[in-house]
């Protein structure tokens, strides 16, 4: 096995070599003048056109050697940053000057993970354009009451309006994927949606409930409360909630979930 395959294999990659496409992404992603930040620019195919639109471009890539490829290409021009490492690991308010747009390939094995984390960065990330395997999307889209709905679903709407843009083939890719891709621009709201009371206790109990989306909510939620609080009074808490202690996970909506937190959140207080 060549050193370029062994990377690809290890980090996910599959590069996006289809120039039509990677120009309507970049057109579509309306960065003008902007500081982006590309992750995985990988061999460059958005990176071009983003390095001609940017007012500066960040580039973040965890292979050494792309890496090594990137500051050779854009040694003479100071609009273009190359950061080598991983972006979970990286401080990027240090690393960049916000705030940004990102506009990016993401791996598939890392995707969601990098999307939660800039996220979590609030106001220093403007918007995200990014390209993920169209079941992460669908996911990402999903309301309540569909089977793509759950965990990511609503942690994401929770900070985040979401909005899917053009469906990319596998072809369009080297080497291809066994799946279709999709765009998704995810706008990140200055607030969260709704208040959830402890945000950490909420994505505890939503990872909880979907991690047994089979079973009726109140038959995983009960038990996780009394777990937290010693209180048995799991059912009284849903309904108070407006939620029917006998409907599944996936029919709950954003709204409900953030009442229903906000409640235990109370409960837990008072058992501190």
């Amino acid at each position: 096995m060549s050193p370029g395959r062994r990377r690809r294999t290890k980090w996910g990659q599959h590069f996006l070599q289809d120039t039509g496409i990677a120009e309507s992404i970049v057109e579509w992603a309306a960065i003008d003048g902007q500081r982006v930040l590309e992750i995985g620019p990988g061999r460059q195919a958005l990176t071009r056109s983003l390095a001609a639109r940017a007012g500066h471009l960040y580039l973040v890539e965890i292979d050494p050697k792309l890496a090594a490829d990137l500051r050779d290409a854009y040694a003479a021009d100071d609009s273009v940053t190359v950061i080598e490492g991983d972006v979970l690991a990286l401080d990027l308010q240090r690393c960049a000057e916000g705030p940004l747009s990102v506009v990016s390939n993401l791996p598939y094995e890392s995707g969601t993970a990098i999307v939660s984390a800039l996220l979590e960065l609030g106001s220093f990330i403007q918007r995200m354009v990014v390209m993920l395997q169209l079941e992460v999307c669908r996911r990402l889209l999903a309301g309540p009451g569909s089977r793509d709905y759950g965990v990511l679903s609503v942690m994401t709407s929770l900070r985040a309006d979401i909005e899917p843009g053009m469906r990319v083939p596998p072809e369009s890719f080297r080497p291809p994927p066994k799946v279709d891709s999709q765009v998704v621009r995810i706008r990140p709201l200055p607030e969260p949606r709704y208040d959830v009371g402890d945000s950490r206790l909420f994505g505890d109990m939503v990872n909880c409930c979907f991690g047994q989306r089979r079973k009726m909510i109140g038959n995983t939620f009960e038990p996780w409360l009394l777990s937290r609080t010693g209180d048995s009074e799991g059912k009284a808490l849903l309904e108070r909630a407006g939620i029917d202690p006998r409907s599944r996970p996936e029919t709950v909506s954003l709204e409900a979930l953030a009442c229903l937190s906000r409640l235990v959140s109370d409960q837990v207080r008072t058992h501190a």
